[in-house]
Protein backbone atom coordinates (compact mmCIF):
# COMPACT_ATOMS: atom_id res chain seq x y z
CA UNK A 1 0.00 0.00 0.00
CA UNK A 2 1.07 3.62 -1.07
CA UNK A 3 1.41 6.32 1.66
CA UNK A 4 -1.51 8.05 0.21
CA UNK A 5 -3.10 4.59 0.16
CA UNK A 6 -2.62 4.09 3.92
CA UNK A 7 -3.27 7.59 4.65
CA UNK A 8 -6.42 7.41 3.05
CA UNK A 9 -7.24 3.84 4.54
CA UNK A 10 -6.06 4.35 7.85
CA UNK A 11 -5.96 7.58 8.90
CA UNK A 12 -8.41 9.56 7.29
CA UNK A 13 -10.92 7.60 9.00
CA UNK A 14 -9.74 7.70 12.53
CA UNK A 15 -8.94 11.45 12.26
CA UNK A 16 -12.76 11.95 10.90
CA UNK A 17 -13.80 10.05 13.67
CA UNK A 18 -12.14 12.10 16.76
CA UNK A 19 -14.13 15.34 14.56
CA UNK A 20 -17.56 13.44 14.73
CA UNK A 21 -16.38 12.36 18.42
CA UNK A 22 -15.75 15.71 20.01
CA UNK A 23 -18.30 17.66 17.73
CA UNK A 24 -20.81 15.46 18.76
CA UNK A 25 -19.97 15.69 22.39
CA UNK A 26 -20.03 19.85 21.97
CA UNK A 27 -23.29 18.95 21.14
CA UNK A 28 -24.67 16.45 23.22
CA UNK A 29 -23.63 18.25 25.81
CA UNK A 30 -25.57 21.72 24.46
CA UNK A 31 -23.75 24.51 26.21
CA UNK A 32 -25.33 27.99 25.51
CA UNK A 33 -24.04 28.52 21.89
CA UNK A 34 -25.23 25.04 21.22
CA UNK A 35 -29.08 25.88 22.31
CA UNK A 36 -28.73 29.12 20.30
CA UNK A 37 -27.76 28.00 17.00
CA UNK A 38 -30.22 25.06 17.39
CA UNK A 39 -33.40 27.05 17.93
CA UNK A 40 -32.55 29.79 15.31
CA UNK A 41 -32.23 27.01 13.06
CA UNK A 42 -35.67 26.31 14.15
CA UNK A 43 -34.74 22.61 15.62
CA UNK A 44 -37.11 21.48 18.75
CA UNK A 45 -35.89 21.54 22.74
CA UNK A 46 -33.42 18.76 23.00
CA UNK A 47 -32.40 18.00 19.31
CA UNK A 48 -28.97 18.70 20.07
CA UNK A 49 -28.37 15.25 22.29
CA UNK A 50 -30.14 13.83 19.44
CA UNK A 51 -27.72 15.31 16.39
CA UNK A 52 -24.75 14.85 19.23
CA UNK A 53 -25.65 11.16 19.71
CA UNK A 54 -25.61 10.36 16.25
CA UNK A 55 -22.43 12.08 15.60
CA UNK A 56 -20.95 10.29 17.92
CA UNK A 57 -21.95 6.82 16.90
CA UNK A 58 -20.68 7.64 13.67
CA UNK A 59 -17.47 8.83 14.94
CA UNK A 60 -17.13 5.79 16.86
CA UNK A 61 -17.86 3.93 13.70
CA UNK A 62 -14.83 5.45 12.33
CA UNK A 63 -12.74 4.14 14.25
CA UNK A 64 -13.36 0.37 13.80
CA UNK A 65 -11.71 -0.89 10.37
CA UNK A 66 -14.93 -3.22 10.20
CA UNK A 67 -17.81 -0.35 10.34
CA UNK A 68 -15.56 2.53 9.12
CA UNK A 69 -17.67 2.78 6.19
CA UNK A 70 -20.80 2.76 7.68
CA UNK A 71 -19.68 5.22 9.84
CA UNK A 72 -18.47 7.67 7.00
CA UNK A 73 -22.48 6.81 5.52
CA UNK A 74 -23.58 7.98 8.61
CA UNK A 75 -21.09 10.76 8.87
CA UNK A 76 -22.39 11.91 5.47
CA UNK A 77 -25.87 12.14 6.12
CA UNK A 78 -25.62 13.81 9.29
CA UNK A 79 -22.88 16.55 7.22
CA UNK A 80 -25.26 16.92 4.60
CA UNK A 81 -27.95 17.79 6.61
CA UNK A 82 -25.82 20.23 8.77
CA UNK A 83 -24.96 22.06 5.13
CA UNK A 84 -28.29 21.77 4.41
CA UNK A 85 -29.25 23.99 7.59
CA UNK A 86 -26.42 26.47 7.48
CA UNK A 87 -27.14 27.22 3.82
CA UNK A 88 -31.01 27.54 4.49
CA UNK A 89 -30.19 30.08 7.60
CA UNK A 90 -27.33 31.53 5.78
CA UNK A 91 -24.71 30.77 8.52
CA UNK A 92 -21.71 31.35 6.10
CA UNK A 93 -19.69 31.31 8.80
CA UNK A 94 -19.73 27.53 10.02
CA UNK A 95 -20.22 26.49 6.33
CA UNK A 96 -16.83 25.69 5.08
CA UNK A 97 -15.82 23.89 7.61
CA UNK A 98 -19.15 21.42 7.13
CA UNK A 99 -18.40 21.06 3.76
CA UNK A 100 -14.35 20.12 3.94
CA UNK A 101 -16.02 17.59 6.68
CA UNK A 102 -18.94 16.39 3.99
CA UNK A 103 -16.16 16.35 1.43
CA UNK A 104 -13.55 13.91 3.77
CA UNK A 105 -17.06 11.45 4.74
CA UNK A 106 -17.96 11.09 1.03
CA UNK A 107 -14.47 10.42 -0.30
CA UNK A 108 -14.19 7.66 2.39
CA UNK A 109 -17.29 6.26 1.26
CA UNK A 110 -15.99 6.32 -2.23
CA UNK A 111 -13.10 4.27 -1.58
CA UNK A 112 -15.47 2.21 -0.41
Amino acid sequence: MTTAGAFIVVWLPMVLGIVMIGAGAVNFAGPRSVHESFARWGYPAGFHRLTGGFEVAAGLLLLIPATSRAGAVGSVMILLAAVITLIRHRDWGHLPGAIVLTAVAMALVIRG
